[in-house]
């Protein structure tokens, strides 16, 4: 008699196990839910946050500004709770930096530390550089890159 109880008990409680589990994923790694057009707006902000920032360095890079896309994918999807059409991708784009002199990357990096502040964001220091969140949500970032050591402009949206 108790068998007949238990065995659904199990099942039951391990059903709802796993749905906690998606559930505990969404909420840490997921992000918003955004259809595609509002993903795509979302990532045209975020790479015109950063090409602003880019155009905004005193002194300039040597280059156009150039985005390359990093991915960000949420382990929701892999559990396929989403439907066809949205996305929990938070759009990162970076740029690499490239300016003439070493010492143009410190001079760049006050001159927006400055001009962050001026706008009234706060400016946070982050490994060899510094950050802010932008009114929008956009978090930038011009640091030494961990990998090469060579100076990056990051936007993530968030």
């Amino acid at each position: 008699m108790k068998s007949k109880i238990v065995v659904p008990a199990l099942g039951v409680t391990l059903v709802a196990l796993l749905g906690l589990t998606a559930k505990a994923c969404e909420t840490v790694q997921g992000g918003p839910v955004h259809s595609t057009g509002e993903f795509r707006d979302h990532v045209r902000a975020t790479n015109r946050a950063g090409e602003d920032t880019y155009r905004s360095l005193s002194p300039a890079p040597a280059k156009e500004p150039y985005a390359s896309r990093e991915g960000s994918s949420s382990c929701v999807d892999d559990f396929g709770f989403d439907d066809t059409g949205v996305s929990r991708d938070e759009p990162i784009l970076t740029w690499d930096l490239d300016f003439a002199r070493d010492d143009d990357f410190r001079a760049a990096l006050a001159s927006l530390r400055t001009a962050w502040r001026k706008d009234g964001h706060t400016v946070e220091k982050v490994d060899n550089g510094i950050a802010t969140t932008l009114d929008d949500g956009i978090r930038v970032t011009l640091h030494l890159d961990y990998y090469d050591g060579e100076p990056e402009l990051r936007a993530e949206g968030t």
